[in-house]
């Protein structure tokens, strides 16, 4: 099974760090400095772990219709200018941030998870000397969050597709495989507001991922008809 293979592989990979750093801090007596050096990777990767476990958690309870989010007036841009600063999985790509104050109902921590994930999927798919913009902008009736990368893009073929759970495109990196379930998060994110999530080329080459928020809450009344229409 190419998605419990995935999984595994995600998971072993921060579990074998921690273990390996737990293990050094246990055993060998360190200066300060590399001591703390260990602990901040440690954290890293605990933290990966945990985005994970939400990721796996979360689409199970989408795919149930059992999460609804807890929306309050939120500066979109404000929100996605702290999540970037905050993150830890862009290496050393050059990351441009441009971000708009534009005040919707949203849900905060879900609209966190739709800017981790964009940029997770950006920095796997994308060489380490890769850039990414993330910028934010009003429109008349909500916001829109845009990810961009100048890696090598979508096929139009799999543009639908990869926004759908365990659905993979092609990677930059063979080693790091993914799960499938960061893109379809997003898309499911963006739908439980009443909003959408699409790529598109970005001008100049490289991939452009947009997520659209409107500008009041989806009442669950609402989404549950939504869910219907599209299914019929």
């Amino acid at each position: 099974n190419a998605f419990l293979a995935a999984v595994s592989h995600e998971l072993r990979s921060p579990l074998t760090s921690i273990l390996g750093l737990a293990v050094t801090l246990e055993q060998t007596p360190l200066p300060d400095e590399e001591r703390t050096d260990l602990l901040r990777r440690l954290a890293s990767n605990a933290r990966k772990l945990d985005r994970l476990l939400k990721d796996l958690l979360d689409i199970d309870r989408l795919s149930r219709g059992v999460l609804a989010p807890a929306s309050r007036s939120t500066d979109v841009g404000a929100l996605v200018r702290r999540t970037v600063e905050s993150l830890d999985v862009l290496g050393a790509r050059s990351v441009s941030v441009a971000t708009e104050p534009v005040v919707v109902e949203v849900d905060p921590a879900k609209v966190e998870r739709i800017v981790e994930n964009l940029l997770a999927n950006a920095a796997r798919h994308t060489g380490p000397e890769a850039r990414i913009w993330v910028r934010t902008w009003a429109e008349p009736d909500g916001a829109v969050i845009a990810v961009e990368d100048d890696g090598p893009g979508v096929p139009p073929e799999l543009r639908d597709a990869i926004f759908e759970p365990f659905r993979q495109g092609p990677t930059a990196s063979p080693h790091a495989p993914g799960t499938g379930i960061g893109l379809a998060l997003v898309a499911m994110f963006a739908e439980l507001h009443g909003g959408r999530a699409w790529v598109e080329d970005r001008e100049g080459g490289g991939a452009s991922f947009r997520v659209f928020l409107p500008a009041r809450p989806v009442l669950p009344r609402e989404l549950a008809h939504l869910r219907m229409s599209e299914a019929g």
